[in-house]
């Protein structure tokens, strides 16, 4: 059962993600906590290998603010980087797995990370070294620590968790051959063969003063989350923001240490980097992490495990909905959090026998923290509804136009004040400034209405943003790279609704005078250069734009046209 809103206590005054895990290790012992592809990990275990990576960075000269990139899967490194850097006050930032090369630049620069740490492997036709390679070809000549990248200038480390040696990169852990040195860190003299061998050296008098100065309000990720403009926005997280927001939907959601969760959200993402991580820090549960999304693995998964909880976005659902396998395996499931239509909610309802199902609203900015049906509230109240928001975490409808709030019952944009809300958007303080305001209240540039019961519902976007399955796609990102093509003229990117991921990418094309692109090149040619996610599935072509009185195209009446049954 969820609790009421009443009931909610926050647990984690004046304490630091470093703190709650070894709380939890101790209170929680030897049992497994997490089930990652490459193996089990108790939470014992966890604060072990985090032990090591925080004496290997600190080895390496990072500390409290340092900014980290990590651009790898759900594997159990991921878990180690996580609580290791938090307890010496360095910043996470993770990278999409599904960036192209210049995303991946644009965010590593943006964030001034001067250290990046990928997995060596090759998935879904991505050669996460060879990307590297291709976009610093400095790494052939350069070494740990004192690397100089034209692309990305801040970079001075990159470290692989490899079975292989790679030029120019440390390793994360020795190597079976780790008799010959690889490399020198930021400020040492004495090589090292790995991340975790230079750790060796650091003194538990070292690690315990740095340990001292990390706040529970520190930025402890900055989390890159696709808006309205042609780039990422950065959202710096803080360490409190982050277990107050992973406790919410743990409590909302009834996780407890009988509870064994199933989760393909990905770490990049706040699903994966808040709530999944944290989960069995807050609540005690068991959680079986999947690092790619596969619908016939994680039926297979969450069989096996005996998995009781999910998660998903609407896509995760359709497959599952879907799959021929879903009729042969044993699925324990009694709740899940589910984040499609409520049409979708329905389905999975009736045709998978979830009984718990709970839709919430939360965004990257609030740290997930938004709103929420408790378990106990009405079926109908869950699935067409997002709920209240918790204790501390206020919430208005505003007049997108006036910024006045609006009574009960009138669409407007859902704004929020309260513990959840981010620092702000990293170097960034123009974009910061249009959607926090001096006195705390949170912009999401969503449309909601409340109803007479208090509960929101959301009726779309004021951003103009695309929602492909679980993942924000800003427009002007897909109409900035098209706007490359020596063909393109003028280009708009609307949502198209799509059974499967709820919305997709349809272009509008004007042609240059004279020139010539077919549609099947045009998609061929984002493919190249934009995350899958972002890229087109249809373009249309057009000569005459439907035009407002000022000038400015009406991207309302072309997602009306894309939208049309014909």
């Amino acid at each position: 059962m969820g609790p009421a809103m009443s009931d909610w206590a926050d647990r984690w005054t004046d304490k630091t993600l470093w703190i709650a895990l070894e709380e939890a290790a101790d209170r929680r012992g030897d049992g497994d906590a997490y089930l990652f592809p490459n193996g089990r990990l108790s939470l014992p275990e966890l604060r072990r290998r985090a032990d090591r990576v925080s004496r290997g960075f600190l080895a390496l000269g990072a500390g409290r603010g340092d900014r980290v990139a990590i651009w790898m899967a759900g594997y159990a490194e991921w878990a180690a980087l996580y609580f290791g850097l938090a307890r010496i006050g360095a910043v996470m930032v993770p990278l999409n797995t599904r960036y192209k090369p210049h995303e991946i630049e644009y965010v590593m620069s943006k964030s001034r990370a001067s250290v990046l740490v990928f997995k060596d492997e090759q998935s879904a036709g991505k050669d996460y070294a060879s990307i590297l390679s291709e976009l610093c070809p400095e790494l052939d000549a350069g070494k740990p620590g004192d690397l100089r990248c034209k692309t990305m200038p801040q970079l001075r480390t990159v470290i692989a968790v490899a079975s292989r040696r790679l030029p120019g990169i440390l390793p994360f852990a020795d190597l079976p051959d780790t008799g010959v040195p690889s490399g020198e860190g930021a400020g040492r003299s004495a090589p090292f063969t790995s991340l975790l061998a230079a750790g060796r050296s650091v003194t538990d008098e070292q690690v315990a003063a740095a340990e001292r100065q990390v706040q529970p309000d520190d930025t402890a990720m900055i989390q890159f989350t696709s808006g309205t403009t042609a780039f990422p926005k950065g959202a710096e997280l803080f360490q409190i923001g982050m277990l107050r927001g992973a406790q919410v939907n743990a409590d909302f959601a009834g996780l407890n240490a009988a509870d064994r969760f199933f989760s393909p959200q990905p770490f990049y993402h706040c699903g994966g980097s808040i709530f999944v991580m944290l989960s069995p820090i807050v609540s005690g549960c068991f959680t079986v992490v999947q690092p790619y999304f596969d619908a016939t693995e994680a039926l297979r998964l969450m069989d096996e495990e005996r998995c009781n909880v999910t998660m998903g976005h609407q896509p995760h659902w359709i497959e599952y909905l879907n799959h021929p396998d879903r009729p042969k395996r044993n699925l324990s499931l009694d709740k899940a959090l589910v984040f499609a239509s409520p049409e979708v909610n329905r389905l999975v309802h009736d045709k998978m026998g979830i009984a718990g199902l709970l839709a919430p609203y939360g965004l990257t900015e609030t740290h997930l923290a938004g709103t929420f049906c408790g378990l106990d509230e009405p079926l109908e109240v869950r699935l067409s509804t997002v709920g209240r928001p918790p204790p501390g975490m206020d919430m208005e409808i505003r007049n997108p136009a006036t910024n006045q709030p609006f009574p009960h019952g009138e669409a407007g944009e859902i704004c929020f004040r309260g513990w959840g809300v981010m620092k702000g958007y990293y170097d960034d303080p123009e974009r910061t400034a249009e959607a926090l305001e001096p006195d705390g209240w949170f912009h999401t540039g969503d449309l909601g209405l409340i109803g007479d019961d208090g509960n929101l519902r959301i009726r779309g976007r004021i951003k103009e943003m695309i929602r492909v399955g679980g993942e924000n796609v800003a427009a002007a990102d897909v109409e900035g790279y098209l706007l490359r093509h020596p063909a393109v003229k003028q280009v708009v990117a609307v949502g198209k609704a799509d059974p499967r991921l709820a919305e997709a990418v349809l272009a509008y094309v004007e042609l240059k005078d004279g020139a010539l692109a077919s549609a099947v090149e045009l998609i061929e040619f984002c493919r190249s250069g934009l995350a899958s996610f972002k890229v087109p599935r249809e373009v249309r072509f057009v000569n005459d734009w439907p035009m407002s009185g000022t000038g400015k195209i009406q991207r309302f009446l072309l997602k009306e046209d894309a939208n049309a049954v014909r």
